[in-house]
């Protein structure tokens, strides 16, 4: 068994994260842009997935929320029938319960998060709209809509890595950590270097 700093794989994935966004603004092939533009929503909804994971799962280790240990415990657990939680459950719910706050899902980067999560949504869990057309002596049947892939552009990469980012803020906020603070703390967990 290898064992790592709760921060190591969030480190990975947002390392992994920023990689892609400079890929991106390198590559000339409109295609291979877009192939990697998907790679990078998928990885910035699980960046913040990884990171909401391990801090709730550190944060109820401290005295002031052990508490709260046996329900993140509980919403993680795979060997449950119906599995762990996913991502909008324990973001709608970890909050208010374990910090007493709630995201303004309203408004700002929480809205802007829950827009790319299901932007990557409809990128992952694809289904085919199953659209014909009909052209003179011939109909094509089963199309799917591939707008949301089609409409791409190098722009949605770099703004889903500032998402990510500003998700992991609005969590230290809510969870305590001064303004002042959040940048070290932002670094501790992502592997940013503060400009």
């Amino acid at each position: 068994m290898n064992l790592s700093s709760p921060n190591r794989m969030v480190w990975t994935y947002f390392r992994t994260l920023r990689r892609s966004v400079q890929r991106i603004a390198e590559m000339e092939d409109p295609t291979d842009q877009k192939d990697e533009i998907v790679l990078a929503l998928v990885m910035a909804v699980a960046t913040v997935e990884a990171f909401v994971n391990l801090y709730f799962r550190t944060l109820v280790n401290e005295p002031s929320y052990q508490h709260h240990s046996k329900l993140v415990e509980d919403d993680l657990d795979a060997s449950r029938p119906e599995g762990p939680k996913g991502l909008k459950y324990k973001l709608n719910h970890w909050p208010p319960k374990v910090l007493g706050k709630s995201l303004a899902w309203q408004s700002g980067v929480p809205k802007e998060f829950d827009e790319l999560r299901e932007r990557r949504n409809a990128l992952m869990h694809f289904t085919s709209s199953h659209q014909s057309i009909s052209l003179p002596n011939i109909e094509i049947q089963g199309l799917a809509d591939t707008s949301v892939y089609d409409n791409l552009s190098m722009t949605d990469s770099k703004k889903a890595l500032e998402v990510a980012e500003g998700m992991v803020q609005e969590l230290f906020r809510l969870s305590g950590v001064l303004e002042q603070d959040i940048s070290d703390a932002l670094h501790q967990w992502t592997g940013k270097v503060a400009i």
